[in-house]
């Protein structure tokens, strides 16, 4: 099984010196899809694009970020440092910010506001608009409950060419028409990761979702279908043994409800060839996991990702990659 797949054991074994020895032995027994070897590629294949299509310019993304939450507060800060080895500026809007910027002084009297009022919101979303050094524009989700209420009107306030999200859904929906080849980042991540495995051929699979969220659930079963998939995507509304029965007779089962340890073997078939993909986060007993009881199900599956070290990294490319999609639409 571990040699099944030779672009697998390739990209496993050029970083193997990076990972936990915990996963290299695991690997023994079902495939790791290692999502940090792709998006190191990605990243340098966007430092090079930054140097490129903004020769002798500053640009710059806007994280929109109003909630002082500890696992938000680490994907910021991701997203700032990728942005940053990339050669992008990244401004956090919405948390008081020590110091000044020198390159885009227009912005400090932004920076410096911590109200969350959504007319403040709006009025700083049309000012990034605006402004043609910004490439992009990001809130970060989920939001406080003040301004819960409001959050389709901010993110439809963001320009669909700014929107690397893609969250507003402008851009989602010329997708859907064929209009347009733009992925949100999540959905885009698990794609990107399949194919470089070789495993992104769907056509004829049956494939569970687990999750219908705008941002990860829809649009990956979106994207499954236009490969040819036969897609069933759950949420809570569906039972826990409509999910399981579904589940033991698919190829694929990918989960992105943030749920800990929702997926176990009772989700699995017994023939030890299904691919789980684990789009989750969150954290037990102080260590990040997902969606997919890993330790409970690596023996009975073909392949699958690990958290972290997954699709995590990968997001973080995708969601940066989305600036030249857009940025080359306009």
């Amino acid at each position: 099984m571990f040699w099944k797949s030779s672009k697998c054991s390739l990209a496993f074994h050029d970083d193997i010196h990076k990972l936990p020895i915990r996963f290299i032995l695991i690997d023994i027994y079902a495939m790791l899809l290692y999502g940090k070897p792709i998006a190191e590629k990605i990243e340098a294949e966007l430092k090079a694009k930054v140097q490129s299509t903004f020769w002798n310019t500053k640009k710059f993304v806007a994280i929109l970020f109003f909630w002082d939450n500890h696992s938000s507060a680490v994907y910021v800060r991701y997203k700032q440092n990728f942005g940053s080895r990339i050669g992008l500026s990244t401004f956090i809007f919405g948390q008081r910010q020590e110091n000044e910027s020198l390159d885009f002084p227009d912005l400090n009297p932004f920076l410096q506001q911590t109200k969350r009022e959504k007319n403040q919101i709006l009025s700083l979303i049309h000012h990034l608009n605006q402004d043609e050094n910004c490439v992009g524009i990001i809130i970060q989700l989920p939001l406080p409950a003040e301004l819960q209420e409001y959050k389709n009107e901010l993110l439809a306030a963001i320009s669909p060419y700014k929107d690397i999200d893609g969250l507003s859904g402008i851009m989602l929906g010329k997708s859907f028409f064929e209009m347009i080849d733009f992925t949100p980042a999540t959905p885009k991540a698990v794609i990107t990761l399949l194919d470089y495995y070789d495993l992104g051929d769907v056509r004829g699979k049956q494939v569970a979702v687990i999750g219908q969220s705008t941002i990860v659930g829809k649009p990956l079963a979106l994207e499954l279908l236009k490969r040819g998939a036969f897609v069933g995507i759950f949420d809570i509304r569906n039972t826990s043994e409509e999910i399981k029965t579904f589940c033991q007779n698919s190829d694929y089962i990918f989960s992105g409800t943030g749920q800990v340890h929702l997926v176990n073997t009772g989700f699995l078939s017994t023939k030890k060839q299904q691919i789980l993909i684990d789009i989750g986060y969150g954290h037990k007993n102080g260590k990040p996991v997902g969606d997919i009881d890993f330790e409970a199900v690596k023996d009975y599956v073909f392949h699958i990702t690990p958290v972290p070290w997954g699709i995590g990294p990968l997001t973080i490319a995708s969601l940066f990659s989305n600036i030249f999609v857009l940025w080359e639409e306009k």
